[in-house]
């Protein structure tokens, strides 16, 4: 397995950026509408609040007690954590479960999991040790541990998907204090089995490891379990509060990822550490977002199926259109991501294929190799746009097949 113990040569995700930030629409190209930018790189949700929603925010906004440092309303503060213990307690555990999560002890409101990645990994981690990582995984987790001045070591991923904790060498684990695991998957869009998950844990229990949890998506799942809750939790499982923190956010269920509200919920410990770090860098959420995610919080599940829908909708709408060019994908467990093999035609490369498919049509994708050496030759899709564009961005796939195969 590789370590990563040097700089990344290149941010794919800075690559992209610069791609969008140079494009320019190619009126020479007329059978791809001028070739005007069609995004499916960037998990950033389309889907806007409901305008109730949007209504309470300026409800509370217009307050003028609510516009002070968040860290000096408790009151608020810790509404909005008993809401969050409340929803995990109703989501992911049977009815007749004990109460699980102490907000006072278990939990800490986040401005948006990304930022509750770099602080699970400060409460963790000094500079010199190793953090554990799925290759592939999401760039970012390797970007804040090399902030900390961490290690990173991989771990492979078998063919469906699955952390092969097996394939860790004993030089690896030297100095390991934290495995790090995202489910539903991003990039893949896989969930741990409960079998998995199991073994997550005890492995972390035998080499005294802590656990985080990365569960953005979390609501963005196309299975429940036959209770009618989400399947996934870590939390509930024996011993898992004392060395595991998940990762929450209301980001991408709601529509809401410009506001920045998310959770850690776990461990004590790391619980602890994450807020005297807030504490000591920002001065808390803006109070109205706190109070409006509150009422969030009491009716998620009603609001996040509503987006599931859509996006799994999307996602038999792509798949299928796929299909009939030839192209077979994979759908996907959770997330609104598609992880697919590179059409039919074409192998090996691909970020050059993303860069000549940009090129040619305007459509971009994520090059897989952007998430590690285990995501080469594969391209993520975010299917952040609306039926309209999905069909113009296989529209156009189609052409430039047509027109690259006659040439």
């Amino acid at each position: 397995m590789k370590s990563m113990t040097d700089p990344t040569p290149n941010d794919v995700f800075i690559r992209l950026k610069t791609m969008v930030e140079r494009h320019h629409p190619r009126p020479d190209m007329p059978d791809f509408a001028g070739s005007a930018l069609l995004d499916l790189s960037i998990g950033n949700p389309d889907l806007a609040p409901d305008l109730r929603w949007r209504q309470r925010l300026q409800h509370f906004v217009s307050r003028d007690d609510l516009h002070g440092y968040g860290e000096f309303r408790p009151d608020i503060n810790r509404h909005l954590r008993q809401r969050f213990a409340a929803y995990y307690q109703r989501r992911f555990l049977p009815s007749d479960a004990p109460v699980l999560l102490d907000p006072e002890r278990h939990v800490v409101d986040l401005l948006g999991s990304k930022e509750g990645i770099f602080y699970s990994l400060l409460a963790c981690l000094t500079p010199g040790e190793t953090v554990l990582m799925a290759d592939p995984s999401y760039a970012v987790y390797q970007s804040c541990a090399r902030l900390i001045g961490a290690r990173v070591e991989l771990f492979t991923c078998d063919e469906r998907g699955q952390p092969q904790l097996g394939s860790l060498r004993a030089e690896q684990l030297a100095g390991a204090r934290v495995l790090v695991i995202c489910s539903p998957n991003n990039p893949t869009g896989v969930e741990l089995s409960p079998g998995k998950l199991r073994e997550v844990l005890d492995f972390a229990q035998r080499h005294d490891l802590w656990v985080v949890i990365d569960r953005a998506y979390a609501e963005i799942s196309f299975e429940l379990q036959s209770n009618g809750t989400l399947g996934g939790a870590a939390l509930p499982e024996p011993g898992a509060l004392s060395r595991v923190l998940e990762l929450h956010s209301l980001s991408k269920s709601c529509g809401i990822a410009g506001w920045r509200i998310g959770f850690a919920a776990g461990a004590p410990q790391l619980v602890e550490k994450i807020r005297a770090a807030k504490f000591n860098t920002d001065f808390g959420t803006f109070l109205p977002l706190q109070c409006v995610a509150a009422e969030m919080l009491d009716e998620l599940e009603t609001i996040a199926a509503r987006n599931s829908i859509i996006y799994a909708a999307r996602m038999r709408r792509f798949v299928d259109g796929a299909a009939s060019l030839g192209w077979n994908i994979p759908p996907s467990q959770g997330t609104f991501f598609l992880w697919a093999p590179l059409p039919p035609g074409f192998a090996g490369d691909d970020l050059h294929f993303v860069e000549t498919l940009f090129e040619a049509t305007g459509v971009l994708l994520t090059p897989g190799s952007g998430f590690g050496s285990g995501g080469a030759g594969r391209v993520r899709i975010a299917l952040v746009q609306s039926d309209e564009i999905l069909d113009e961005a296989l529209h156009r796939l189609h052409k430039w097949r047509v027109t690259t195969s006659t040439v």
